[in-house]
């Protein structure tokens, strides 16, 4: 079984067996420590750069490492798939 994690060299998402102590990208050789094995995972596109994040499951924010945006998670109702709703606290709007 497959496990992802996006690398915190270059952020691309790196594919690693479930288990692994950590991860070595191909792009960038930038060495990612893996979640132990039963932490449950999500992902969230920030709403600042539209930068690919990931976060413990349980989370309720989640601040982009790359803009400091700070995204609020709200996962589904349990028993439905995968879906996250994204709310931004420092919402812009140009006129």
């Amino acid at each position: 079984m497959q496990s992802q994690i996006v690398c915190h060299g270059c952020r691309s998402v790196l594919l690693y067996p479930r288990g692994a102590p950590s991860v070595c990208c191909a792009v960038c050789h930038a060495v990612t420590n893996a979640p132990p094995p039963g932490m449950e995972m999500a992902q969230l596109i920030c709403v600042g750069c539209r930068t690919l994040l990931m976060y413990t499951r349980n989370a309720t924010t989640v601040r982009c490492s790359c803009c400091d945006t700070v995204n609020l998670a709200r996962p589904a109702p349990p028993g439905t798939d995968v879906c996250v709703k994204l709310f931004c606290r420092s919402l812009r709007v140009r006129k």
